[in-house]
């Protein structure tokens, strides 16, 4: 048996998908030529922003494509230079590693943002370029962020507000009016789409703001220069009109027997942030003194693809900044893997991958003590 259990590292591409953009090598013209083939790619590029300003509820205007999430990231925290900013301390590397002098907002045991610590500061703080960012789903743990409540904070201190909603597309809804966001980042490998393609949506409260990092012909209102790469729009574009009805719900039951079946099967083991809100598909499942890169190693050996913290560390597997930053035991640190799922599991697959998860474990439990 194979199972890809890794939903959140990449998602599968679409079939769907894959047959839009097939059929979108046949654009060959330039986006930015204004003869007839130009006006094709052109309209197709329209027609895709159109659909991701929907799934996200913003105007069309204010999507700007980029390479990916850590382009559009980088670009969102570019606005940050001459302003006071906070970050949280479970946001991405593309995050965290733009401003290493941020105020780094904490979060409680369960996962989740310090509201208090964030409110107090932000009241307390002489300057007024203030600048947020909160990331909607943590990519580790699955657990949601109040953003509503967030945004309540931000707007009451004027400060700009950004959401890397990565992991929100297609599992929870998200409003850029409904909750005042200035600038939220998506990609689309993340959602079914093709690899190589994200965008940044900005609020038109910040596009004075917002600089470009890439210069060059003028392309995306002048925020993000180069040709742009049509089919990989199309497909970003047709994977959003997906997730829109997707949402990765059906999966809650698959998820929740998995993590009942380790917890009851495997002393020592736990769920990261069982009682926080959670997207439907994610599980972070921690095992006292036991190695998550033997883990994963062992699974996929066996024909199990999880992973252990974020997949865009060159390959590296490396101690969880997010669940230092929850607190957890150092015993547990060490040995998460996240289980993120494509799509709802049978009984027997849930059987199996548990039962070949609780060998391993046992396994690797005996070795230690054998080496001791």
């Amino acid at each position: 048996m194979s199972l890809y259990l890794d939903y959140n590292a990449s998602a599968p591409i679409i079939s769907d998908v894959i047959e839009i953009m097939n059929n979108s090598i046949d654009i060959i013209g330039n986006p930015s030529s204004i003869h007839s083939s130009g006006r094709k790619a052109k309209k197709a590029i329209e027609d895709s922003r159109e659909i991701i300003a929907e799934t996200i509820d913003t105007n069309p205007k204010n999507i700007i494509f980029t390479s990916g999430a850590t382009e559009a990231n980088t670009l969102a925290l570019n606005c940050s230079k001459e302003m006071t900013t906070f970050i949280s301390s479970i946001e991405h590397d593309s995050v965290l590693k733009q401003k290493t002098n941020a105020n780094i907002i904490p979060v409680t045991s369960e996962g989740i943002v310090n509201l208090e610590f964030l409110e107090n500061n932000l009241k307390n703080i002489s300057s007024e370029n203030l600048f947020v960012s909160i990331m909607a789903v943590n990519n580790e743990t699955g657990i949601i962020q109040p953003l509503e409540e967030i945004s309540r904070i931000c707007k009451k201190y004027n400060a700009i507000f950004h959401v890397d909603a990565v992991q929100a597309i297609g599992r929870i809804s998200i409003s850029m009016n409904n909750f005042n966001i200035d600038l939220l980042t998506v990609s689309s490998h993340k959602i079914g789409g093709p690899k190589g393609i994200g965008c940044l949506a900005v609020s038109d409260k910040v596009y004075t703001s917002l600089s470009p990092i890439i210069m060059g012909g003028g392309q995306e209102r002048g925020f993000r220069g180069g040709t742009e790469a049509v089919s990989q729009i199309i497909g970003f574009g047709a994977a959003a009109k997906y997730s829109q009805r997707l949402k990765l719900c059906n999966t809650l039951n698959s998820r929740d027997l998995i993590e009942e079946a380790v917890v009851s099967m495997i002393p020592n083991s736990i769920i990261i942030g069982k009682n926080s809100p959670r997207v439907a598909n994610t599980s972070l499942i921690a095992f006292k003194d036991i190695s998550a890169e033997s883990l994963v190693i062992a699974l996929d050996i066996e024909g199990y693809e999880v992973s252990s913290g974020s997949a865009c560390s060159s390959g590296k597997v490396s101690e969880s900044h997010v669940l230092r930053a929850m607190s957890l035991d150092e015993s547990l640190i060490k040995g998460a893997i996240r289980v993120s799922l494509t799509r709802s599991l049978n009984n027997n697959e849930i059987l199996s991958f548990c039962t070949i998860l609780k060998r391993i474990v046992n396994q690797i439990s005996k070795k230690k003590k054998f080496i001791k």
